[in-house]
Formats: structure tokens, sequence, C-alpha cells
């Protein structure tokens, strides 16, 4: 029995002794070494803060001013033009041809009023005149036997009339052409040039050139199609630079007008932001949302904005207000994409993640809109070695 009490002895002390030894051996907590400060406060413009969508600066359905048969078209939907480009092409045989026979027209009338501007030929006066001459010798004679009554009245009075015609086509080959009939013949080689030019012009309107740069949005007809004039065959848009309609509500419309710079952030293309400028406010409210339309003109030379995008825009008003910023790098984004820092707590020494909302930029800086308070101590260095709830040794920044 002494024997069991000393062996059940001996089994607890090993026991605690046991034990003793794996709280000893038991790794430490860890401790990370990271910087820390406060929020820097700057002043900056008030921020009207708006939702929109992007539009395109300028949409045009384009199509042709002549009726025909579509040969060719030579772009396709989200193609890039430049101005002038050639969009499409009609079958242009009959404008060629009518073309041409405009310009044959035109020769001939122009033939016709030069002939009226410079009057008979030398040749033709001559003829005139020698005609003239024969009819009056003629007309002479017979006279003076119509006098004698030896010539029937009816016989002289055909030689008479026949000297009167030839008298009267001397003195217009003498004369030229009457002004009335050069103005007639100058009138008709005008019209002919103009019909010349009418008829080139469709010949031109054939071809289907874009009328400004931009991109393909539609496609509206394809080769061998019969079109009338003004049909649409393509959609063109100008996108560059882009509108970004906006609605402002009425408590912040006072502070937007024309020519404020603002800022343009598309979710879509991974919040980039874009330059803008109030382009346009509206003044009568829009009935649903009761927000005001405001339009902004943001430059978009990769033609990056599309049409549709939602957008974020921020406008600078006039005022000025202070705000809280910390380097871009103190702030990172979980799995889901929403902004956080680590906030250190002097008490506990210890780092949390807390969630805020960012602004615009300022250099290095970042402005958070929300989360922050003044006094809070902000990780700026060494945050990428914790986690959230660990403990720290914290050096406080000035």
């Amino acid at each position: 029995m002494r024997l069991r009490l000393l062996l059940i002895a001996a089994a607890v002390l090993w026991s605690g002794l046991s034990g003793c030894g794996r709280r000893s051996g038991a790794p430490a907590e860890p401790v990370a070494s990271v910087q820390v400060r406060k929020p820097a406060v700057v002043e900056r413009a008030d921020l009207v803060r708006v939702g929109g969508t992007v539009e395109a600066y300028e949409t045009s359905e384009v199509g042709f001013q002549v009726a025909g048969r579509i040969r060719r078209v030579l772009v396709e939907e989200g193609q890039a033009v430049a101005a002038g480009q050639l969009l499409a092409e009609l079958d242009a045989t009959d404008y060629r041809l009518g073309a041409e026979m405009a310009e044959r027209e035109a020769e001939a009338a122009r033939a016709m009023a030069e002939k009226a501007r410079a009057g008979a030929r030398k040749q033709e006066l001559e003829q005139a005149r020698a005609a003239y001459e024969q009819a009056e010798d003629e007309y002479l004679r017979m006279k003076t036997l119509y006098e004698r009554r030896s010539l029937a009245p009816n016989d002289f009075k055909k030689i008479e009339a026949h000297w009167r015609v030839a008298k009267q086509r001397y003195e217009e080959a003498l004369e030229g052409a009457r002004r009335e009939d050069r103005e007639a013949a100058e009138a008709k080689a005008r019209q002919a040039e103009a019909n010349v030019q009418l008829n080139r012009k469709r010949l031109a309107d054939t071809e289907l050139r874009a009328p400004f740069a931009g991109v393909v949005a539609r496609r509206l007809a394809d080769t061998g199609e019969m079109v009338a004039a003004g049909m649409p065959v393509v959609v063109l848009m100008k996108l560059n630079p882009a509108r970004v309609r906006v609605g402002v509500p009425e408590a912040e419309i006072g502070k937007v007008r024309t020519g404020q710079a603002a800022r343009v952030r598309i979710p879509s293309l991974g919040g980039r932001e874009f330059a803008a400028k109030v382009e346009l406010t509206g003044y009568a409210a829009e009935p649903q949302s009761r927000t005001f339309p405001v339009r902004l003109l943001a430059a978009n030379p990769r033609l990056e904005l599309r049409a549709g995008m939602i957008a974020e825009a921020e406008i600078e008003a006039d005022a000025r207000v202070t705000a809280r910023t910390v380097p871009a790098d103190a702030v990172w984004r979980d799995a889901q994409g929403v902004t956080h820092v680590y906030v250190y707590s002097p008490e506990k020494r210890r780092v949390h993640a807390r969630r805020v909302r960012t602004g615009r930029g300022a250099g290095s800086e970042v402005e958070i809109a929300e989360g922050l308070g003044a006094e809070d101590l902000v990780v700026v260095g060494g945050q990428h070695k914790v986690k959230d709830g660990m403990r720290v040794e914290a050096e406080v920044l000035r």
C-alpha cells in the first residue's frame, strides 16, 4: 500500500513537471513594428458628388443624299473613323452618265452664247451684203418696169418683199445678234452650267463620307440593298470629347456653374478618373428624380469612355472646405473591393482594420471622406506586415 502511494505521488509530480515544460516552450505572440500618424488636414474646394451616365458628344444617322443600290459598305460597328473617311458607296453608273450628258449640253449652250456675243462672221456678212445688193438691183429695175406698167403688181410685190428680207438680214449681220437674243443665249449657257454642277454633286453624293471623326455605333445597311435618299446607313458617334450627364439635387445646384472643374470616375474601368469641366447646367428639374440636369465635358482621346457607361462625378464648387488625407499606400482593399486602413490603439497596442470611404487623390495622399477621426492613428509604414487585431510596436510620426 505504501509503495502504491509512492508511485501515484511520483506520477503526479512527473505530470506537473511535464506541464510546466510545455508552457515554457509555447511560442510567443508575434509583434510587428509599424509607423503611425494622424490624418493630415488640407484645404480643398467643396465637392458636389453626383452620379450619371456617359453620352456621345454628337450622334448622327448618316445616309446618302441620293437614292440607289449600295455597291459596298466599308466600315464595321465599333470601328473608329476620321472626318471625311469613305463609309459606303452607291452604284454610280446612272449618275455618271447623267453628269456626262449635262456637260455635253453645257458645251453646246456655251457655243451658242459665244456665237451670239461674236455676231456674224466676215464671210456671212459678205454673203448677206451680196444678197442684199443683188436684191436691191433687181428691185430697182423691176420698180422702173412697174412704174411703166410693164410689170404686174403681184410680181412686183414679191420682188419688193424679197428685197426687204435681204436688207433686214444684211442689217442684222452688220448689227450682230439682238441684245435679248444674246441675253437668252447666255442664260441658257448658265442654266446648262448649273445643271452640270447639280449632276456632278449627285455623282459625288454616291459616296458616303463621315461628317466628323468618331466611332461607328451601328451599321444599318448592307451591300446590294436599295436605299432611298436620306435613309440612315450608319450611326456615327463622336466620343472625343465625351459628355457625362449627371443629376444634381436641388440643395446642391446653387454650387454648380458653367466652367467649373470636375473629375469623372468610371467604376467599370477599375475606378479610372478623367478630368472634366461643367459644360451646361439645367434650369428645370427632372419630374421624377427632382434633380437638375448638368452636363460635363471630358477629354477622351483613347475612346475609353463609351456611351452608356455609369459614371461618378465630383464637381469643384467655389467654396473651400477642410479634408483629412493619408498616404495612398496606407489604404488597401479586401476581396470584395472595400477600402480599409489599419488604425492603431495605444491602450491595447494593437491595430484594427477600419472601413473607410476615399475621396479624390492629392498627390501621394488620398482623401478619406468617411471613417476616420482627427485623432485616429493610421498605420502608414509596415502595414503590409500586419493583420486585423495584431499586436504592434508603433512609432508615432509627426
